[in-house]
C-alpha cells in the first residue's frame, strides 16, 4: 500500500517545496528555531519567527499542555501488550 501523499491536512508532515517528498515537521525543532532539512534534497526550512510569533506561541502552549498525554501515549506504544491472565 502506498504511503499517502503529504498535504496541508497531514499532521506533522508537508511536501518539500523543492522536491515534493514528505517532510516531517518535528514540533520541538520548530519551536526551538532549528532548521528542518529535507532528507531527499537537502533543502533547509526555518520558520520566520517574527512573522509566526502568534502561531508559535499557540503551538508552544499546546506542546506544554499535552506533554503528559504525549508521554503516556508514547509509553503505551513502546510497552508490550499486557496479558489478561486467561489461558485458552
Amino acid at each position: 500500500m502506498a504511503e499517502p501523499q503529504p498535504d496541508a491536512t497531514t499532521p506533522g508532515r508537508i511536501p518539500c517545496p523543492d522536491c515534493g517528498q514528505a517532510l516531517a515537521l518535528p514540533i520541538a525543532a520548530v519551536l526551538s528555531g532549528q532548521p528542518i532539512v529535507c532528507a531527499a534534497c537537502g533543502l533547509e526550512l526555518q520558520a520566520k519567527r517574527e512573522d509566526s510569533a502568534e502561531a508559535l506561541a499557540a503551538l508552544g502552549r499546546w506542546y506544554e499542555e499535552t506533554a503528559t498525554a504525549r508521554a503516556a501515549a508514547a509509553g503505551a506504544r513502546s510497552s508490550p501488550p499486557k496479558s489478561s491472565g486467561r489461558r485458552r
